[in-house]
């Protein structure tokens, strides 16, 4: 069993990858980017307590729209968005073992928050319009991590059994 210790450092390793690799998007278009920040919270919903993991998502993405400066308002609304995909993504994927379609649902729930919580955030910030063309970079960004939460869950899960007691 690990110690509230070994998650909180744990979740604080997860938390500075997620910042990472939220603020080096991989695709900007106008107002909005996309970035592989999301793929590393559900890799870390695979191995950490709901708990644990929410704190993660919601520091590492709140923290990267912080320091991007421009994003800053976006922060407040980051920080609910990203708590909810890990926990939703933790209630399918967490554990000890899943199923390939609990899985596919965790995924498919956790981008539904992602693209309907940043709709809304761009629909207050910025009108209907921006919202509706926000869509697309959205679900390309879930699409990007759902793909990479695939190709690399079965390894994080493989090492945390292994170097995590």
């Amino acid at each position: 069993m690990r110690s509230k210790t070994q998650m909180l450092t744990l979740a604080s390793v997860f938390a500075a990858i997620i910042l990472v690799t939220v603020m080096f998007p991989f695709l900007r278009i106008l107002n909005e980017y996309a970035h592989i920040g999301d793929g590393v919270i559900y890799l870390a919903c695979a191995i950490l307590p709901a708990p644990y993991a929410m704190l993660a998502a919601a520091a590492g993405a709140a923290l990267a729209d912080t320091f991007l400066g421009s994003f800053l308002p976006w922060a407040p609304m980051t920080l609910v968005i990203k708590a909810a995909m890990a926990w939703v993504m933790c209630r399918f994927v967490g554990g000890e073992s899943t199923t390939w379609g609990k899985t596919v649902i965790g995924l498919l729930l956790a981008s539904a928050i992602n693209v309907a919580g940043y709709f809304l955030g761009s629909w207050l910030c910025y009108g209907f319009g921006a919202a509706v063309a926000g869509i697309p970079l959205n679900l390309i960004q879930s699409a990007v991590a759902a793909v990479l939460y695939l190709a690399l869950s079965p390894l994080v899960r493989r090492a945390a059994r292994k170097y995590i007691r």
